[in-house]
């Protein structure tokens, strides 16, 4: 299988310049096109009661006085990086039609928000809520922070879970394209893990895929993955995402959280 659309969420917040050269960077690099798609209607806002519709009206009338110069941005962007692409208007709410549209593209791409702006606050909540709701890979894309021309560099951080499977799988064509993939296995009482590890990287090997093992005594899964991350230099980290329920990693922590909430290089999730 291989990378053919790539899923980017247009709006105005912050990331957006961030996620569009990511987007940029994988199509180019898999001969991918780009299907943006820009929602009117804001993330996680109800229309209920007068007020509330009148603050609503108000974010969606913003939203379609700023629609015509991401659009300009986005066509420049991708004129200059050689790549294609479609630009998109959907008057729905921006989770609904994101997870409308993944299902007919093989990357989604989106972004770790800080909370700034009201356009910041209403896309917060994406990541997570895609990587959970979707059938398909979400790339989230850590805000100001340098985003590759290619992505040279792969890290994965496995452990034998079914999700951890599934991002594997779907990540598997850009692994295969990659200069070098390390897969990072953590111990945390589990000495299995680290075999685990091996025999994943043999296959990946049978792929194509340029592969080594790393396992890490660390105690911490989190830790681990973002020290061996920024050591490795890794322009992408591929991962399962929230292997226990969401109501856990809320009460007690998690990978899943604290990786979400500060990436360490743009996360290539799946649940």
């Amino acid at each position: 299988m291989s990378i053919r659309t790539v899923l980017l969420h247009a709006a105005p917040d912050s990331g957006f310049n961030d996620r569009l050269a990511f987007a940029v960077t994988l199509a180019r690099q898999s001969g991918a096109a780009i299907k943006a798609v820009y929602t009117l209607y804001p993330a996680g806002v109800p229309r209920v009661g007068r007020a509330l519709s009148i603050y609503v009206n108000e974010l969606v009338h913003e939203a379609k006085e700023k629609e015509a110069g991401l659009k300009a941005q986005f066509e420049q962007t991708i004129a200059g990086a050689g790549v294609t692409g479609t630009w998109t208007v959907v008057e729905g709410e921006v989770a609904s039609a994101l997870r409308e549209e993944v299902t007919f593209a093989d990357v989604t791409v989106v972004s770790e928000t800080p909370y700034g702006t009201v356009d910041d606050q209403l896309a917060a909540t994406l990541p997570e809520h895609l990587a959970l709701a979707c059938n398909g890979p979400v790339a989230v894309v850590p805000t100001g922070k340098p985003v590759p021309t290619r992505i040279g560099r792969a890290l994965v951080a496995w452990k034998p879970s079914r999700e951890a499977g599934h991002a594997v799988r779907f990540a598997l064509p850009v692994l295969a394209t990659a200069d070098e993939v390390e897969v990072l296995t953590v111990e945390e009482g589990d000495p299995a893990t680290a075999a685990s590890g091996a025999r994943l990287t043999v296959w990946l090997t049978s792929h194509g895929v340029n592969a080594r093992h790393h396992h890490a005594k660390e105690s911490t899964a989190g830790v681990a993955i973002a020290n061996e991350a920024q050591k490795f230099g890794a322009d992408l980290v591929v991962m399962g995402v929230y292997s226990r329920s969401r109501l856990a990693e809320m009460v007690l922590g998690g990978v899943t959280a604290s990786l979400l909430t500060d990436p360490p290089a743009t996360l290539l999730v799946a649940h």
